[in-house]
């Protein structure tokens, strides 16, 4: 995905490296597989999709280019589900992608919750 392609309505956030991750340990951060595992791990959280309404963005670092991208498919109306870990971004950070998902009506999909919400299911068992 380039800076210029259209953000599809599944938008996937990443942080590559959490500045608190020491250099050379695994991705404490990744709870979502590689190129190879995405396909499967998505559909464990939100049922069947259509990959090309999936858009990945990657940040090296917290809130970058691709962060910016993000808020701003958000608020045109583009992104109807966000999935992230919300530990590598900052407490403003967090509150400003809750925000933003609430005030345009944006599923967000985190590890404490993944799967929970898929369309169709109850939220809590009955």
């Amino acid at each position: 995905m380039t800076d210029t392609d259209p953000i599809q309505p599944i938008a996937v956030y990443m942080v590559k490296h959490h500045p608190l991750e020491q250099p050379g340990t695994h991705d404490g951060f990744r709870w979502i597989g590689d190129e190879q595992s995405l396909r499967k791990d998505l559909q464990s959280l939100l049922g069947p999709i259509d990959v090309s309404e999936v858009s990945i963005l990657v940040d090296q670092q917290p809130a970058g280019d691709s962060w910016d991208r993000l808020l701003n498919a958000l608020m045109a109306g583009q992104v109807r589900t966000v999935i992230t870990h919300l530990a590598p971004l900052s407490p403003a950070q967090r509150q400003q992608l809750i925000g933003v998902c609430a005030q345009t009506g944006a599923q967000l999909i985190t590890p404490s919750d993944a799967g929970r919400n898929r369309a169709g299911e109850p939220l809590r068992p009955e």
